[in-house]
């Protein structure tokens, strides 16, 4: 495996960078608040906490090089408590092979998001307990694209 992966960063410069652009949903905690009372003069005052789910639009990129990966992740998708480098994650349990790209995202203890990219169609897929993602890749390189400004 780690033959394949060296292989591959060579093929790439020594590293893989991707934009990929997308939309998905958030899962965001509510709460809601009530006090109520009745003719009779009794009363009540009672909380509700939940989920809901709430879209978006945005962009992930990625890098790997040799065995090691890095993810930017939507920010709408990150919990209070978290992890990271100046908003990268590590990809834990990367693998490469000649059809995807997977691993999980290792955003905090409890939040791992599973990462898939299928690289024949260049589709991103990112699950876990803060919402999904779904979004195309476009193979990113810094020193030859133009500058736009």
């Amino acid at each position: 495996m780690l033959t394949m992966l060296i292989a591959m960063a060579a093929a790439y410069d020594g590293r893989l960078d991707l934009v990929c652009l997308g939309q998905g949903s958030a899962n965001k905690q509510t709460s809601s608040s009530a006090y109520m009372y009745d003719s009779s003069g009794n009363s009540a005052w009672g909380n509700v906490i939940g989920n809901r789910s709430v879209p978006f639009a945005d962009q992930v990129n990625l890098w790997i090089e040799g065995d090691e990966g890095r993810v930017r992740m939507p920010r709408t998708m990150l919990p209070p408590i978290r992890g990271g480098e100046d908003g990268w994650f590590k990809i834990k349990d990367l693998e490469v092979t000649d059809d995807e790209i997977t691993g999980s995202v290792a955003v905090n203890l409890l939040n791992n998001p599973k990462m898939i990219i299928d690289r024949r169609t260049g589709l991103i897929r990112l699950s876990g307990k803060a919402g999904n993602y779904i979004g195309e890749c476009e193979r990113y390189v810094p020193s030859s694209m133009p500058q736009r400004f």
